[in-house]
Order: structure tokens, then sequence, then C-alpha cells
């Protein structure tokens, strides 16, 4: 009954803490209104009607990337007439609409100009244009090396990097023409799609559809997309391609580490093997330590061993080595939509995967030491080996109980996925491995 209860607050608290933190919000000061989201923050002149600054959040990185400096020249999404006259907005209002979009509108003697801040992960707003007269719009920009504009004028982007984070600002229409700096229409009216945040080339893609190839060359053009990127671009967009087939981080997450196991199962068998064959060498092994006191002649008398038996003490060791870059491909490829998993469907008791904390992660964190402890029994040649594996196997869950849910749940998966296979392998070759009592130094319990 105890039990029961204490289960039951525990995921009474994971429901109540589990928050999914995607609205959009906004504050309000002398002549400045600042929309926030989980991905971008946007600050507005209310004033002059123009961008003062835009801020993207990545990685537990936060970038301001684009500041408006009138010095520079006026790139805010400024607007003027047809004799360079700059337009001043009489008025401005701001609302949400049923998405969760902000909606902040300058209305102007010649017509109106709205941004639509999108509540959504992917470094997206547009400026919608509605004016009774031909007008040009400055556009912000954060390289003067790295700009161009793109075929039959339309689009225009800039891109640089910052603190370490290719950037990008990339704004098309359907409507218009671009120029350098400048967005010009004939009869007023306009869409402007933006993008700007992190260069990640699934949020370009799902931004901006429609000019996402012709992007792409340029930004290669200019150095931000390279051979390895692709490499990379491959992996995150199999795990989006899942997420978009199952419709949930969650499952895509596990359907991920599955595959990825599978891919790199070859690797795992052979670091398998050696573990099996040191196992089997074990009581050999302890008979050398318990013959010659000498260190010097132990070693000697175990490599005569190893040659006789034909084993390799280095083949566990590269296996490990070459996953390496691999497991870390695999983590920077779940961090790349931790900001993405908050606008997704939650995953059972987990409504956004892209936060966590200690509270959120305890049902990980259990299953990974559970599974830990016993994969340590598993694989340990004996008693010392086995605490100081299930020591690490406590101290690891908790080390990242502060991570996001998503990289805990793909790495509780690859937990339970590598003892299954480890379980399977050794019981095909009659190894039970050690039990509690044996690995606590206790006698066993007489047989009943």
């Amino acid at each position: 009954m105890k039990r029961a209860i204490i289960l039951t607050l525990i995921f009474v608290t994971l429901f109540t803490l589990s928050v999914s933190g995607k609205e959009l919000t906004t504050q309000e000061g002398t002549n400045t209104l600042i929309v926030s989201g989980k991905t971008l923050k946007v600050t507005l002149d209310t004033e002059n009607g123009l961008v003062l600054g835009v801020t993207s959040y990545a990685d537990n990185k936060t970038v301001e990337f684009y500041v408006y400096n009138e010095s520079l020249g006026k790139d805010g999404f400024n607007v003027f007439d047809v004799e360079g006259t700059e337009l001043l907005p009489t008025s401005f209002s701001y609302d949400k609409d049923e998405e969760g979009n902000v909606i902040v509108s300058f209305n102007y003697e010649q017509g109106s100009k709205s941004f639509i801040i999108l509540n959504s992960p992917y470094y997206d707003f547009r400026v919608e244009l509605n004016f009774n007269q031909k007008i040009e719009v400055a556009l912000p920009f954060i390289s003067y090396q790295n700009q161009t504009i793109g075929p039959d004028s339309s689009y225009y982007l800039t891109y640089d990097k910052f603190s370490g984070q290719k950037t990008l600002f990339a704004i098309t229409s359907m409507q218009g023409t671009f120029k350098f700096q400048r967005y010009e229409s004939e009869t007023g009216r306009g869409i402007l799609e933006s993008f700007a945040g992190p260069m990640r080339l699934i949020h370009v893609g799902q931004a901006l559809p429609e000019h996402y190839d012709a992007i792409v060359k340029d930004l290669q053009d200019f150095g931000g997309v390279t051979f390895f990127s692709w490499i990379y671009h491959g992996i995150v967009y199999f795990l989006f391609w899942l997420y978009q087939w199952s419709g949930n981080f969650g499952w895509a997450l596990i359907l991920f580490t599955i595959v990825t196991r599978f891919i790199l199962y070859p690797l795992y068998h052979i670091q398998t093997k050696s573990m099996l064959m040191m196992r089997m060498l074990q009581p050999e092994v302890e008979k050398i330590k318990k013959k010659y006191k000498d260190p010097r002649k132990q070693q000697e008398a175990m490599m005569a061993l190893y040659k006789e038996k034909g084993y390799n003490p280095a083949s566990g060791c590269l296996p490990i080595l070459l996953q390496l870059p691999v497991l870390i491909l695999l983590y920077n490829a779940i961090r790349y939509f931790s900001e993405v998993m908050a606008y997704t469907p939650g995953f059972l008791i987990w409504k956004d995967l892209s936060v966590g904390n200690f509270v959120l992660n305890i049902p990980f964190i259990i299953i990974t030491v559970v599974v830990g402890i016993f994969s340590s029994l598993l694989t340990a040649q004996d008693a010392r080996s086995a605490r100081s594996g299930v020591i690490m196997q406590v101290i690891f869950p908790i080390l990242f109980a502060t991570f996001p849910s998503g990289l805990l749940l793909y790495w509780t998966t690859q937990s339970v996925l590598q003892f299954f296979i480890s379980w399977v392998v050794y019981k095909r070759h009659g190894i039970k491995g050690l039990t509690l009592r044996q690995m606590l130094g206790l006698q066993e319990k007489p047989v009943k």
C-alpha cells in the first residue's frame, strides 16, 4: 500500500512539473516590446515600428546575432516611400491568435505593417505589408561579406558565425523583388517569410520549403555547409523522418536507438566476444596470479596464455573507441531537436521531452540503474569488478539527471537493449554471471 502511494505521488508530481513551456510571452517596456519563445526572442521598437534585435536559443546557448544599429544603415524592416523618406507608424497594438502566434500591428497613414512571431520551433516569423503606394523595406543583415540574393530576386539571405554557432537570416517572398538589404513592392503589399536562427538545415527546410534547395547551395558557397555537414544532416534527417512517421518524438527516439544499435551491432559483437573470452580465461588467470607473486612473471605468464588461446586484450578496446564518435553524433542528433520536442505531442507521462530535472527523470534513472546493476553482475569477471561496475552504473544516470528527458529516454533505451543483447549472448554460452550475494561477498543461501 505504501509503495502504491509513493508511486502515485511521484507520477502526480511528474504530471505537475512537466509543463510544455512553448507559449510565447510578451514584455512591454518604454517604446519596446519583447516577444520570447522557446527558440527565439524578437525585440521590437514600438515607436518606430522596427526590429531592434533577434536572439536565438539552441544547445543551451543564447546568441544575440542581430542588433539594430542606425549608424550602419537602417535595417530593421524600416519602410520607405518612393522618395526615400522613412514612413513612421502612428499607433501599434499586439495580440495572440488561436495558434499562440503573437501579432504586432503598426498603423501608418499610408497603410499597415504587421510582425507575426510564430509559435514555432523553426526560428521563423512573418512580416505582412499592406500599403497603398510603392514602398521599399530595409532588410536586417548580419554580415557584409556573406549575403546574397536568390534566383529571380526571390529571397535575400545573410550568413555569419557567432559564438561558434553558424547563423542564418533569410527572408523570402512570393511578391515583390529583393535587392541587397532592400525589398521593393510596386503594389505596397507583400508577405516576407523570415528564418532567423542557427543554421540547421531541417529547420530551414521547414520554415522556407520553397527556397530550401537554392538557400543550401548559397550556404555551400559561403562554406557554411561542408561534406561533414551532410553526414551529420543524414543522421538528424533520419531521426526527423522517424518523428514524422511515428508522430511522436518519444517513439521516434526509441526506434532511432533500436536501428542505430542494429547498425552498430558488429562492433558490439566484437566487444562482447572479447569479454566472453576474458571471462572464460579468468580461472586460468587466477591460477597464474596465485602461482606467481612477482608482477613481471604474472604478466609474462598471462601474455603466454593469451597467445596460446589466440586472445588479444586490445580487441575489446578498439570497438569502444570506434563507437565513441558515432555515439557523440547520435547524442548531438538528439540535442538538435531538443527545442522542437517542446512543440510536439507528449510521450507517456512526459509532456515535453526537451526539458528535464531530477523529478521528471526519476523513472529513467531507476530503470537505468536497475538494468546497469544486472548488466554488471552478468558481465563482470569477479566480485570486485562487479562492484566497480555497479558504482559507475549508479553514478552516471544521476550525473545526467538534469539533462532533457529526451536524452535520458535515448540513454535508457540503449541501456536496456545492450543488457538484452548481452543476456542472450551470455546465455547461449552458458554463462549466468554473478549473484548479488556473490558481489557483496556473502555466502549463498542454502538450497532447500
